[in-house]
């Protein structure tokens, strides 16, 4: 028997607050194997995000991962380092965030935050990034992708 490609047991995250420690998610468990999706169903405020802002390793300051194991093609992800995090984000594991209209940043062109992603994520320099989102735009079919970045 395989292992599951991401297992998540009894998942605790706890938020300080000025009033003293709240449990934002308590003992959250599920597993997903290879080729599966899964979807998570509720009420706004029941931790559909929170447990995957957790999973990623993206809480807010005031968040902390208090209980149970996040594994990842076996690598526990509660413990890893922000480097090792920063690997695996994007290139191996991601979310879609719920608000879209608060993805991009229109103070900044679509090719710099474009390119940002490709440097942190995947190494590359700046001009080789810039290269890149051209050719992710072109990919996408936007018209005149080298003049909109």
């Amino acid at each position: 028997m395989t292992e599951p490609l991401l297992d998540v047991r009894n998942l605790s995250v706890q938020f300080t607050t000025r009033n003293g420690r709240v449990t934002v998610l308590d003992d959250i468990s599920f597993s997903l194997e290879r080729g599966e999706r899964i979807s998570f169903v509720g009420e706004s405020g029941c931790g559909k995000s929170m447990t995957a802002l957790a999973l990623m390793g993206l809480l807010p300051a005031m968040g902390k991962v208090t209980g149970g194991e996040v594994r990842f093609k076996g690598e526990e992800l509660t413990t890893a380092s922000e480097s090792r995090m920063r690997l695996l984000r994007g290139n191996e594991i991601s979310m879609i965030f719920q608000e879209p209209m608060t993805s991009l940043n229109p103070v900044f062109t679509i090719g710099r935050q474009i390119a940002e992603v490709l440097q942190l994520h995947r190494g590359l320099d700046g001009k080789a990034a810039m290269a890149r989102a051209v050719d992710l735009l072109e990919a996408v079919r936007i018209p005149n992708a080298a003049s909109r970045i």
